[in-house]
């Protein structure tokens, strides 16, 4: 039970979940239904377990330094040996699966993405290129869902979605630790760019994003697109008015751009 629990708080339970169930919602709307829906359930959260243990196991020098006692391998319920096991053997089975539900090609997509993730946990993290692997995973994601659905080739504005989204949501999730960051010698684009460049990136790629949305909605439902323009302003006023940490507004702004992503391509 004391490995278990420590596997648990060692792969990022809140940003594996997350993606998977962002996934699984995008997979269910593009048309995934069933057994394959629940294999690309799987495929993804697995590959995300792979991508969280190692992360903590590529840390556990930084954190037992830092004394971070709540992380699992300071606190002894696990091993970085052991958690570098697991993240093996969860890279090897999201791999297979991936190519057993989605075919070669689909499955290969998410293979890439999963390996940028590695890419990103084994090095770029601490490198300003750090933006770079959240880009091309989460810009492979729409390939996996259509390409193994029916192999159909993923439009070009939900690729572009994807990544640009992706790339503010990293800068947000990676403002509030910048000064720790820079404290422990640790690099990384925002901690590069220091806090207020790093906020207005952020802003600009989620405006961006919302830009991409708003365009592809915007043929068919140009009331939807106003809606999401206007929201996302409502994202800002929400800052100033209500003292919202610019961060959790960042994240309110990006959550938009996905519900905007999800109700054009339901359309």
């Amino acid at each position: 039970m004391t490995r278990l629990a420590g596997l648990a708080r060692a792969c990022h339970p809140a940003p594996t979940l997350a993606v998977t169930l962002l996934v699984t919602a995008f997979a269910a709307i593009v048309g995934w239904r069933g057994a394959g829906l629940a294999g690309v359930a799987a495929c993804v959260l697995v590959g995300q377990l792979s991508i969280g243990w190692a992360n903590d196991a590529r840390d556990a020098a930084l954190d037992r330094a830092a004394g971070r006692a709540a992380k699992p391998v300071v606190a002894g319920l696990v091993t970085a040996r052991g958690l570098w096991a697991w993240a093996l053997a969860a890279l090897a089975g999201a791999s297979i699966l991936s190519w057993l539900v989605a075919g070669p090609v689909g499955g290969s997509f998410h293979v890439w993405a999963i390996g940028w993730g590695w890419i990103y946990t084994l090095g770029l993290s601490r490198t300003p290129l750090s933006w770079l692997p959240y880009a091309l995973a989460f810009g492979a994601l729409p390939g996996f869902l259509t390409e193994g659905l029916d192999a159909t080739p993923p439009p070009l504005w939900l690729t572009a979605a994807f990544a640009v989204t992706a790339v503010g949501a990293h800068l947000a999730n990676a403002l509030p630790d910048i000064e720790r960051d820079r404290a422990q010698g640790l690099g990384g684009l925002a901690v590069s760019l220091g806090p207020r460049r790093a906020l207005v990136a952020c802003w600009a790629l989620t405006v961006v994003g919302t830009g991409i949305v708003a365009a592809a909605l915007w043929a068919e439902r140009p009331w939807l697109a106003g809606v999401i323009a206007l929201a996302w302003l409502g994202a800002i006023a929400a800052q100033r008015l209500l003292g919202l940490s610019a961060f959790h507004a960042l994240l309110v702004a990006v959550a938009l751009d996905v519900a905007g992503t999800a109700l054009a391509v339901a359309g």
